[in-house]
């Protein structure tokens, strides 16, 4: 099978777009609000497995503690920035291609219309404005990425820390009818033998 310039890309996209499909049908029932997916008091949830899943899988750790729009937040934002990183390297790979069939001498020469003819020429692919420094860009994408994938991890990890947290409205009032303000302290002092 012979790839043309972007077509790797393209599959690439496909199969993102294929499993985050994959995924949204999997928590569909989470979603729909399912007595399966309700928070149960008794259920153990472990942060440590919480931690590890997610890292093993971005929004894994986040369907563990369930919290499936977080997870599917993590997942859509993780496949995103990995795809403008496969792509913008894809991209820069071309340049550098171009730059070594030319010659750097002769790049460094040609302005920015010339260069993207000259990787249109040797590669097929056209670059774009947006495509423009890819590997800055590659860079700036991977980082980002990176950075998704850490808050993730600590994200599941205070969520399954929080799981079983009471979760009930806390209400303040006030005593319209109190006609004094003040604090009630209270110690308990026992002694050396407990008495």
């Amino acid at each position: 099978m012979d790839f043309q310039a972007g077509d790797k890309i393209k599959l690439f996209r496909n199969a993102i777009i294929t499993g985050y499909i994959v995924l949204l049908l999997l928590m569909s029932p989470a979603t729909l609000g399912s007595e399966k997916y309700k928070v149960d008091s008794i259920r153990v949830v472990s942060p440590r497995a919480a931690l590890i899943r997610s890292a093993i899988i971005p929004g894994w750790g986040q369907l563990y503690v369930r919290k499936p729009l977080k997870a599917a937040i993590y997942v859509s934002l993780e496949a995103y920035h990995i795809y403008r990183t496969i792509e913008y390297n894809s991209i820069y790979q071309y340049i550098k291609d171009t730059k070594e069939s030319i010659g750097v001498v002769a790049w460094n020469g040609l302005n920015e219309a010339e260069k993207k003819e000259q990787v249109k020429i040797v590669t097929g692919y056209d670059l774009s404005l947006n495509t423009w420094r890819p590997r800055e860009k590659r860079n700036k994408y991977a980082w980002w990425c990176f950075g998704i994938y850490i808050i993730g991890m600590l994200d599941a990890y205070v969520d399954a820390h929080l799981y079983n947290f009471p979760s009930d409205n806390i209400e303040l009032s006030m005593d319209t009818q109190a006609k004094s303000v003040g604090i009630d302290i209270s110690f308990n002092f026992r002694g050396l033998n407990g008495n």
